[in-house]
């Protein structure tokens, strides 16, 4: 049984498709907003969806996506 105060396991990153880099704003690519819905994101109120890898201006490069808690966009598993 876990603790209430321990967070929710993040999603499994195989089961969530994510948003094309390129369609994202600034805030979205820096994990300042939901990748998903747009939301801004507040300390300690994350959803992190792993480091992820992308092309940019010919090299790869890791982002950080995160999500809101409770979006419905991450528990259907898909961003659309």
């Amino acid at each position: 049984m876990r603790h209430p105060s321990t967070p929710d396991p993040p999603p499994d990153r195989r089961l969530v498709t994510l948003p094309p880099v390129v369609t994202l704003s600034a805030q979205q690519q820096r994990g300042v907003h939901c990748v998903f819905c747009g939301t801004a994101l507040h300390t300690g109120a994350v959803r992190d969806l792993g480091p992820q890898l992308t092309e940019a201006h010919g090299s790869v490069v890791q982002w950080f996506p995160r999500s809101c808690p409770s979006c419905p966009k991450v528990e259907a598993g898909s961003w659309e």
